[in-house]
C-alpha cells in the first residue's frame, strides 16, 4: 500500500490583514487536514497584519516564519517552502482561499500519479465578490503556454503560480529566483525552468483553488519589460519549444517599451528572418507592425483591463 504524501500549505502575506485570518480559516475547514500551515511575514509593515501574525504564532498547527527585510514573492515563498515539513507543498496567497476539499483532491492526485512533479487543477477565478467563474483545468505544455493568444499580442500562459509540488522539485529546480524584482514574473520564471527540467505533471478537475483575483494588485506591474526579461533568460527553451520566433517578438515588443533604437533593428531583423522561414503566427507581424512610439501607450490602455 502506497502511503499517502504529507501536505505543507504555506501561506506567504506582506499587508493582507484580517484577509490572512480567512486563508488560514479555510486551510483549518478542510475535509483533509494538512500536515502543518507554514505562514511566512514577508517584514510587513502593516500593524494589522503584525498583530494576526503574532497572535497565530501561538497557535500549534502554525509555523511562522518572520523575514527582517522584504525580498519580495520569490525570497518569502522559498523561506516558507524551506520551514516546510510536508512532501508536498501547497502555496496559498494571503488574500486568497482554498474550497473545503482542496487538499483531499490534491493529495489523490499525488497518490494517483506518483511521479508528479506538480499537480494543477481547476480553480476559481473570481473577478469581483461573489463571481463563481471556473477555470477548467486544460492540457498544458510549454510550447502550448509559451506562444501568443489568438488574435493577441499577450502570452497563454494559464499555469497559476498556486500550483501544488513536491518539495523535492522545488530543490531540483534551484528554488524561486530570488534576484527578481516587483515587475518580474516570479512564478512563471519558476515554472519555466520545472517545466523544462523536465518534471511530471498532471491535471486534476477538481476545483482546489479560490483566486480572488480583485483582491490583488500584482498583474497590474507586469509590462512588456516583464515579458523581455522571460525571453531573454529563457531564449534556449522557447528555440527547443519551436518558440523562436515568439522569443524575438518579445524582445522586440521590450526594445519598443523601452525604445532602444539598436536593440529594435536587431530583434526586428532576427524576427523577419523567422517570418522569412515560416517560423512565426500573427502575433509576430503585430510586433513588427506596431510602431515604437505607440507601444507605450496602447500598452498602458490594454493594462487597465487586465
Amino acid at each position: 500500500m502506497v502511503n499517502s504524501p504529507t501536505l505543507s500549505v504555506v501561506i506567504t502575506c506582506y499587508c493582507e490583514g484580517d484577509l490572512l485570518l480567512e486563508a488560514v480559516e479555510s486551510v483549518r475547514q478542510q475535509t483533509q487536514p494538512p500536515l502543518e500551515i507554514v505562514i511566512v511575514n514577508d517584514a510587513s509593515p502593516s500593524d494589522r497584519t503584525n498583530q494576526i501574525c503574532r497572535q497565530l504564532e501561538t497557535e500549534p498547527d502554525i509555523t511562522l516564519v518572520w523575514q527582517t527585510v522584504n525580498g519580495g514573492p520569490s525570497v518569502a515563498r522559498n523561506a516558507g517552502f524551506a520551514a516546510a515539513q510536508g512532501e508536498v507543498l501547497v502555496p496559498l496567497d494571503a488574500d486568497d482561499l482554498l474550497p473545503p476539499d482542496a487538499l483531499s483532491h490534491i493529495q489523490q492526485a499525488f497518490l494517483d500519479y506518483p511521479n508528479a512533479g506538480f499537480i494543477y487543477g481547476s480553480y476559481l477565478c473570481q473577478r469581483h465578490p461573489g463571481d463563481t467563474r471556473v477555470v477548467k483545468a486544460a492540457p498544458i505544455s510549454l510550447n502550448s503556454l509559451l506562444r501568443a493568444r489568438r488574435f493577441s499580442l499577450s502570452t497563454n500562459w494559464t499555469l497559476i503560480g498556486t500550483a501544488p509540488l513536491r518539495k523535492s522539485l522545488w530543490e531540483a529546480v534551484g528554488h524561486s529566483d530570488p534576484d527578481l524584482g516587483a515587475e518580474d514574473l516570479h512564478d512563471l520564471e519558476f515554472w519555466v525552468r520545472a517545466m523544462a527540467l523536465p518534471c511530471g505533471y498532471y491535471s486534476t478537475p477538481e476545483v482546489i483553488y479560490i483566486w480572488r483575483k480583485y483582491l490583488g494588485s500584482n498583474s497590474r506591474k507586469v509590462n512588456p519589460m516583464s515579458w523581455y526579461r522571460v525571453a531573454q533568460k529563457h531564449f534556449e527553451v522557447y528555440r527547443q519549444n519551436g518558440l523562436e520566433y515568439r522569443a524575438h517578438e518579445l524582445l522586440l515588443l521590450g526594445s519598443k517599451w523601452s525604445n532602444q533604437a539598436k536593440e529594435i533593428r536587431h530583434h526586428r531583423r532576427a524576427l523577419l528572418t523567422c517570418v522569412a522561414r515560416g517560423n512565426f503566427q500573427l502575433s509576430s507581424l503585430m510586433a513588427l507592425a506596431i510602431p515604437a512610439a505607440l507601444f507605450q501607450p496602447m500598452a498602458q490602455l490594454a493594462k487597465r483591463f487586465r
